[in-house]
């Protein structure tokens, strides 16, 4: 079919057709364990990528949210209903409140059909250190600013720009794992072993990237927790005194209403560059 999936799109509860092209996925899996776990999982609804598993097909879905009022909301609203576990705990990528740490604990089957990381900070680390717990799919969250043949990746222990696609790409290929689609926001892949260029597209995340809200040259930023949008540039020159001009005074409008803007640390600047990525003519409109 060598084409992109993106055709397949359709939103019942997620936000850029993510439902339909799981649906599409998924009929082309035999098999496939009909087990789903989301996290965060908010209301169990809203955004949600595995909604319509465990509520319209019954799928087994396993529910992590971080928020406890949230979380008593949602085993207030469907435990019980459906065939569902809810769990009120933040993850992280390794330790105690790992996925694997969690699954091993409460003797949960590894295998599972459909994962879905979207938590807004550790999405590549959490992916990267999961070894127990093996998903048929997973879909991920990048930043969709950074343009598909760009790497870029966080440092694990510090929240910038989270990741991009390429950066994802390269991790699933090392855990063998075949990128097959690109929505706005997340990166959707499947076992290698599952993997056949009839159903789905055998082409690099170049080609299946959603490029619309790429901004050339400026990346956005949110940091966590106050989820500020800074702009950071990528490919120039250092010494391109016009564009950094530019650039500088289009940050210093978007510090003027946000006076909470946090100055990268020098490391985080350090690591950007590494990427070919430049935050540092932006380090006089900080405080």
């Amino acid at each position: 079919m060598n084409s992109k999936l993106n055709k397949f799109s359709k939103n019942y509860t997620s936000q850029h057709g993510e439902d339909g092209i799981l649906e599409y996925i998924i009929s082309k899996i035999p098999n496939i364990p009909q087990i789903c776990v989301e996290f965060g999982a908010w209301d169990g609804k809203f955004l949600s990528n595995t909604y319509t598993l465990w509520h319209d097909k019954n799928w087994q879905g396993i529910l992590i949210e971080g928020d406890k009022e949230k979380c008593e909301m949602l085993k207030k609203e469907y435990l019980g209903k459906y065939e569902i576990t809810v769990y009120n705990q933040l993850v992280t990528p390794r330790g105690k409140t790992s996925i694997d740490a969690l699954f091993k604990n409460q003797n949960l089957i590894p295998q599972i059909g459909v994962m879905s990381i979207d938590i807004d900070s550790d999405d590549y680390y959490v992916w990267k250190y999961l070894e127990y717990v093996k998903p048929y799919i997973v879909i991920i969250e990048h930043n969709y600013s950074i343009p598909g043949y760009i790497e870029y990746v966080d440092p694990e222990d510090e929240v910038f720009m989270r990741c991009s696609a390429k950066s994802l790409e390269k991790l699933g290929d090392e855990k063998s794992y075949k990128l097959i689609c690109c929505t706005l926001s997340n990166s959707i892949f499947i076992k290698q072993s599952l993997f056949n260029d009839l159903d789905f597209p055998d082409k690099p995340v170049e080609y299946l990237f959603n490029y619309s809200q790429c901004q050339t040259p400026i990346l956005t930023a949110s940091q966590v927790p106050v989820n500020n949008l800074i702009p950071v540039y990528y490919g120039l020159p250092q010494r391109s005194v016009r564009i950094s001009l530019l650039i500088e005074r289009f940050f210093k409008s978007i510090v003027s209403k946000n006076k909470s803007l946090k100055k990268p640390g020098s490391k985080l600047i350090d690591h950007c560059r590494k990427y070919g990525i430049y935050i540092e003519t932006f380090r006089k409109s900080f405080k």
